[in-house]
Order: structure tokens, then C-alpha cells, then sequence
């Protein structure tokens, strides 16, 4: 695993939510969501990057959080039925390119890099982003991705 910081200005996606349980997300819930989500990525007509999909964490709870998949769009997008807008606020990010089953280890891991390296995590109700090649198939591919939790520095 080889961390490094990024920092990404500020965006506007537009996607759809779901909310459940860790429960449910190690229940495949969020790899049918994904796949659902792929279906009607279309419906963004001024995607700046479709083939770059968002996830997004946000409000971890003991029991579940809320999980977005977007793309990111210019100002002034329409937003399609059943889907919302995210505004993602400029942030440093730890982050790790990831390609394999144990996402949770790779997770871990950066968890482990952040907190060896003295940084400190970033209380903005954003918890994780993380990057989706366009093409990837959650039901049948490896998962391949781009892990970023912000900190502060």
C-alpha cells in the first residue's frame, strides 16, 4: 500500500442515497445499489467525467451510514428523479489506490498510515470518498478503487 495526501478543491455530484446498516452493505446491499446506480448514470446528462463515479460516506453511525454514488456536475444541473445534490467541500485527503477482495484491510490500513504519520482525521460529516472506474461492475469484477479519508495537516 503506498499512501499519499491529495487535495481536491471543492465539487458539486449529483446521485442517489442509500442508507442502511453495516449489516446490509456486507449483505451485497451497496454491490446491487452500485449496479443500479451504473443503469441510470446516463440520466446526468452534463457529467464533467462519467467514467469517474463517486462514493460517498457520510454520517457513520454505530449501526450504518448514508452512501452516496454520484457523478460530479457543473453548476446548475438538473437533477434527475430520486437523486440528490452533493456539495463535497475542498479537503486533504489520505488516500490509497486499491485493487482487491479485502477492502476493509485496505481501509485499515490507511486508518494505520494516517494515525502513524500524526495526522488527524477531518470532522466535516464527510467520512470517506472514494473513486470507481466508469466501467466497474460491482457484482462481478474485483473491486478496484481509490480510498480517500479526509484529514487535517
Amino acid at each position: 500500500m503506498e499512501a499519499k495526501l491529495v487535495n481536491k478543491e471543492a465539487f458539486k455530484a449529483v446521485g442517489a442515497k442509500w442508507v442502511g446498516t453495516f449489516e446490509q452493505a456486507a449483505k451485497d446491499d451497496i454491490k446491487i445499489f452500485h449496479k443500479e446506480f451504473l443503469k441510470r448514470k446516463t440520466e446526468l446528462k452534463s457529467a464533467l467525467n462519467p467514467e469517474n463515479i463517486f462514493g460517498l460516506s457520510y454520517h457513520i453511525t454505530q449501526n450504518g451510514f448514508t452512501y452516496y454514488l454520484a457523478l460530479e456536475v457543473e453548476d446548475g444541473t438538473a437533477i434527475p428523479e430520486e437523486m440528490e445534490l452533493i456539495t463535497v467541500p475542498a479537503c486533504t485527503f489520505a488516500c490509497i489506490e486499491y485493487k482487491g477482495k479485502a477492502v476493509h484491510e485496505a481501509y485499515t490500513n490507511l486508518y494505520t498510515w494516517i494515525k502513524e504519520n500524526g495526522y488527524t482525521l477531518t470532522q466535516n460529516g464527510l467520512e470517506h470518498l472514494e473513486e470507481y472506474p466508469g466501467s466497474f461492475d460491482p457484482v462481478n469484477d474485483v473491486p478496484e478503487l481509490k480510498i480517500h479519508i479526509p484529514i487535517m495537516i
